[in-house]
């Protein structure tokens, strides 16, 4: 059986108006999450200033439970924006090198890293001239907030109970 011109050529006009509408009509959506929305990886990226605010109701938080004086907060301050002009000045540094001399400068520096383990305890009382005491509530108080089933089992911790 042999089908006329006229129908192919209708079936056809259906059939690419059909395509065009709904090609259309998913091109008039907006994306999931919003047109602002970036990508999920990019939301939860802390941002250089939240960190210092959080910090800065850190240091606050132990000044009213007269842990710190107000002095020794403002070090504390200062010691992590010098840790930070210091790293910032290592990023500089090596945007300004070539790919041979950054892959071995950061070879060089994970030996270092890999030989002087950072202690922020030792760096507190060192950089900031508190006492063992005081820089582990420090270092305490910056620890990121655990989730819901608090904190997991470490070192020093024993494994949460399973129901």
């Amino acid at each position: 059986m042999k089908t006329s011109w006229k129908t192919k050529l209708m079936s056809g006009l259906i059939l690419g108006s059909l395509v065009l509408s709904l090609t259309a009509i998913v091109a008039a959506q907006e994306p999931l999450g919003g047109p602002d929305c970036g990508p999920p990886a990019q939301l939860d990226k802390p941002r250089p200033e939240d960190h210092s605010k959080r910090l800065r109701a850190s240091l606050d938080k132990l000044v009213e439970k007269n842990v710190l004086e107000a002095d020794q907060s403002h070090r504390v301050m200062l010691f992590f924006q010098q840790k930070d002009d210091e790293r910032k000045a290592e990023w500089e540094k090596m945007k300004n090198m070539t790919t041979e001399e950054r892959n071995t400068h950061m070879q060089q520096q994970c030996i270092l890293r890999c030989q002087k383990r950072p202690d922020l305890i030792k760096d507190l009382m060192e950089g900031a001239n508190l006492s063992q005491e005081q820089a582990k509530a420090v270092a305490q108080e910056m620890r990121p907030p655990h989730g819901p089933g608090g904190p997991g089992p470490g070192p020093d911790r024993q494994a949460p109970p399973t129901p």
